[in-house]
């Protein structure tokens, strides 16, 4: 089993071999040449060029060169292979190099090509059969999954649901025995009041720490993380032992012999008395963590003393939570929890969320049983990069690539993006720092595209001669697999979560989460933003890219309002051309703009830049924040320096936003004239000349007073 689904086995000792390793050792013990061919196929298997069609995936590389150099059938049995892979296992965890490589020989001298390409696979951990661990548990026993999700022990598994006819009627939660959490699905604050049908619901503050489950049995503890994994070791296993136990056991009261309890454990500050975030790039897991401490903040109970609690309500369970412990400052702390019952109230929660500079807030349905990994069971993560319009854009330049695997093979399936560094006035660009990899938000369609776009333009990375004009940070601890010149490159949107400090990427940090939104045609590649943009961000925000506030329209969405200034915490504001309106908090009243894309520059005091493009989708049509080619026209109020950018472009129809306001007043629609407009495309110059002579006289209409005023002035011109 543990060979079908490794993915899910914890008992065995991590290997610590992947692929490049795996490729290494391939080439020592099948004594390849370091040059040739063949080690070059294992060390470059995420190239197309070098691995052709098996291009991003080892095994089946590994396997095109072990075809000739392994017998041609096997002579292990299962039960041999995995005795070889615990002393590979044991001898990694011991540093013997040369016991490992006394495995794999073994391996290699006793399986054939394609045994050793699948077991190539179950040692990655990626068997890539099409099947999930759902779909193979469920084989081996009906219960086996449900069985797994509340122990996380595939061994224990396996051996307790051996007959198929002896059925788990009732899961059992036990103390020491590891299980998969209860998790929150997605939510939106305009849709709470729908999903909880009307009834009170429970908010809480969503901690950034690392989920925690506590596990005591008179003075013994267990610490489990989410995915099971086991950190007894730092938190400590007795009252003399570890980094937080010793602090934590006397809060517990008398009466209370055996618990599990649900938290997240937070990296707090003594000496400030605040918590620390993953933006701070902090790891609570760890031993030592420099001028911190960790702090548990509970917000569950699945077990007190003999009786398992999961099928008791959420009310309950936190009314039994509250005769557990007493909270001990900066140690263990119950999660405080507020009772709600509208749209508004989540809103404000996560505007004060916001405020804080917190992940966001947890909705929770008052009657929720607790269902160990699941994310149907009335719980719900509200956070403000679910709420359109509340986070901020960044636009940033491709400068490296990563080969895909699997389905993404033989093409850039990652991109490594920087920040330029600040050029003298009026020039452009020449060095770039790199800054985040991104691989998510856009579709295989739009992937492909952009690969094809570019694909004349990589060149492998070569550490030994890097590219001068794109730094990565020391030690290339985030090197691409290629790189492009900036000049050939493109710009992205990217959409994050916030701005946490890294090591990884030489502005010294990268984003969180983060995804792509839209990649830039419409913009050149040194209009990226630059390493001062990133720095200033981060700086006045703390990180957190969330650069609004909700409000609730009973009528709509979530719609975005202007943040209020808040003393404590000034909020970064980006320029107009990366904000724009919350298009699904706006109702349609006619379709006179439909199939017309719109870009609003900027607007005047009586008719503003947000007023605008309300209207704009109010009447069916679209705005964007940055013109393309499937723009009908840009709108202005001023000739601002971003409109006299687009002026040299000469590629977009500039109106004048009064147009606009003619067209929305008399509500129907009013074809330009040459006095409508600030600029005129060479197409729309063309028509004019049709009807207009060249001072906009037109050849067939009465001309008013004000249209009169207007061609003299450019008469005079």
């Amino acid at each position: 089993m543990r060979l079908l689904i490794p993915h899910l086995e914890k008992e065995r000792l991590a290997y610590g071999i992947k692929e490049h390793m795996l490729a290494k050792l391939l080439i020592e013990v099948l004594c390849l040449g370091k040059d040739s061919p063949d080690a070059n196929r294992l060390l470059n298997y995420k190239a197309p060029k070098s691995a052709k069609m098996e291009a991003g995936d080892f095994a089946s590389v590994a396997y095109y060169v072990l075809k000739n150099r392994c017998p041609e059938k096997g002579s292990l049995t299962i039960k041999e292979v995995n005795n070889c892979l615990d002393g590979i296992a044991t001898n990694n965890a011991a540093k013997k190099k040369e016991l490992v490589r006394k495995n794999i020989l073994h391996l290699l001298t006793n399986m054939s090509a394609i045994e050793l390409k699948w077991l190539i696979r179950m040692i990655v951990k990626e068997l890539k059969v099409g099947l999930s661990q759902a779909s193979v548990l469920s084989v081996y026993h009906p219960d086996a999954e449900e069985f797994y999700n509340v122990n996380n022990n595939l061994e224990k598994v396996c051996r307790m649901l051996r007959e198929k006819d002896v059925r788990v009627h009732e899961i059992g939660i036990s103390v020491f025995s590891p299980f998969t959490p209860m998790l929150g699905e997605r939510g939106a604050p305009d849709q709470i009041e729908k999903i909880m049908d009307g009834k009170p619901y429970y908010i809480e503050t969503k901690f950034d720490g690392e989920r925690m489950v506590l596990h005591k049995d008179e003075g013994n503890y267990k610490y489990f993380t989410r995915s099971g994994n086991e950190y007894t070791s730092t938190f400590g296993a007795h009252e003399l032992d570890g980094n937080l136990t010793p602090h934590i056991h006397n809060s517990f009261k008398p009466f209370v012999k055996k618990c599990i309890l649900d938290g997240e454990m937070i990296g707090y500050d003594p000496v400030t008395k605040t918590f620390a975030t993953k933006a701070m790039n902090t790891d609570i897991k760890r031993q030592q963590q420099e001028g911190l401490q960790p702090c548990l903040h509970v917000f569950d109970i699945v077990l007190l003393n003999d009786k398992v609690l999961t099928n008791q309500p959420l009310t309950e369970r936190l009314k039994i939570l509250k005769t557990v412990f007493e909270p001990t400052e900066g140690r263990v702390l119950l999660s405080e929890h507020k009772e709600a019952k509208t749209n508004q109230d989540c809103a404000d929660a996560l505007n004060d969320a916001i405020d804080g500079r917190e992940e966001g807030i947890m909705v929770k349905n008052l009657e929720s049983v607790y269902r160990p990994n699941t994310r149907k069971g009335g719980w719900f993560k509200v956070k403000p990069e679910y709420v359109g319009g509340l986070m901020d854009e960044l636009d940033v330049l491709v400068v490296g690539g990563f080969f895909g695997v699997g389905h993404r093979s033989g093409m850039m399936s990652h991109f490594l993006c920087g920040v330029a560094v600040p050029p003298e006035e009026g020039e452009e660009p020449k060095i770039f720092h790199s800054f985040c990899k991104v691989g998510s938000g856009y579709s295989k369609k739009e992937l492909s595209e952009f690969n094809l776009k570019l694909v004349d333009h990589w060149k492998i990375f070569d550490k030994k001669n890097p590219p001068t004009n794109i730094i990565l940070a020391s030690g290339f601890k985030e090197k691409p697999d290629a790189w492009i010149e900036p000049s050939k490159s493109c710009i992205v949107q990217i959409k994050a979560a916030e701005i946490i400090d890294s090591e990884r990427f030489k502005t010294g940090c990268t984003l969180r989460f983060p995804r792509v939104e839209k990649f830039r045609d419409d913009k050149h590649w040194h209009e990226c933003m630059t390493v001062a943009d990133i720095l200033e961000l981060k700086e006045k925000s703390g990180g957190k890219l969330a650069g609004g506030r909700v409000e609730i329209n009973e009528d709509a969405g979530p719609a975005k309002k202007k943040r209020k200034v808040v003393s404590r915490v000034v909020r970064p504001t980006l320029a107009d051309r990366f904000k724009g309106v919350d298009a699904s908090s706006i109702t349609k009243v006619s379709e006179m703009l439909k199939g017309k894309e719109f870009c609003v520059v900027n607007g005047s005091s009586s008719f503003s830049k947000p007023e605008a493009e309300k209207k704009i989708i109010e009447y069916g049509g679209t705005i964007v924040q940055n013109p393309g080619s499937s723009t009908f026209c840009v709108l202005a109020e001023k000739v601002a320096l971003r409109v006299t950018n687009l002026i040299k472009r000469d590629m977009y129809d500039i109106v004048k936003l009064e147009w606009f306001h003619r067209c929305i007043e008399g509500g129907t629609w009013v074809p330009w004239s040459p006095g409508d407009m600030i600029h005129t495309s060479p197409k729309t110059q063309k028509s004019f000349q049709v009807d207009y002579d060249q001072f906009g006289d037109s050849y067939t209409e009465d001309t008013t007073a004000e249209q009169l005023k207007n061609v003299f002035e450019r008469v005079n011109q």
